[in-house]
């Protein structure tokens, strides 16, 4: 990762040191971008619908196991062998149907947000290189990812609203093939 911010300063640099006019350089948080626009925001509430349902399911069978773990503490003394074996044995599969759904929900909703967002994020780039081609932008930053290490940004450089507005300029059905057939 140092390799790449290393790179990514070389490069801005060069384009520094090589004449080009600040405006050359544009910054855009792709992310909010994506997100942003009208069709990231109804992906992302469909989105995070399926998240609180899975979130609800996790809960329910978090509480489900901890009540089987503070009855074998509370009733340690009470229940025979045989019972706290069989209560033990509960326990752990509980854990592993937790361990398991917790798996899978994670799995799934990578998968969702792929396939609600994915998309739009295609949109994004198409809009993005128009417009950074016809703005003459010779680079330009995402300072969404936390990788960069982007330590400062100058308001004036960044194209992220302008990018949300194109974006939303685009037909909503640019989008659409790739959600047919899924929900």
């Amino acid at each position: 990762m140092q390799l790449r911010n290393a790179a990514m300063l070389a490069v801005i640099s060069l384009f520094a040191t090589a004449g080009f006019a600040q405006s050359t350089i544009a910054l855009v948080d792709f992310e909010r971008a994506v997100v942003g626009s009208a069709e990231g925001k109804k992906a992302e509430t469909q989105f995070n619908a399926k998240v609180e349902e899975r979130r609800t399911e996790i809960d329910k069978k978090q509480r489900e196991l901890e009540e089987k773990q503070n009855q074998l503490k509370t009733q340690d003394r009470v229940l025979n062998e045989t019972a706290k074996a069989e209560l033990t044995r509960d326990i752990d599969r509980r854990t592993t149907e937790l361990k398991r759904v917790s798996e899978d929900a994670q799995k799934e909703l990578d998968s969702l947000r792929q396939r609600l967002l994915g998309p739009v994020v295609e949109v994004a780039r198409r809009v993005l290189n128009a417009f950074a081609a016809e703005k003459g932008y010779a680079l330009v930053v995402d300072v969404s990812a936390p990788e960069t290490n982007v330590v400062f940004v100058n308001k004036a450089y960044e194209i992220t609203d302008e990018l949300i507005k194109r974006i939303d300029a685009v037909k909503p059905t640019a989008a659409a093939p790739a959600e047919t057939g899924q929900k």
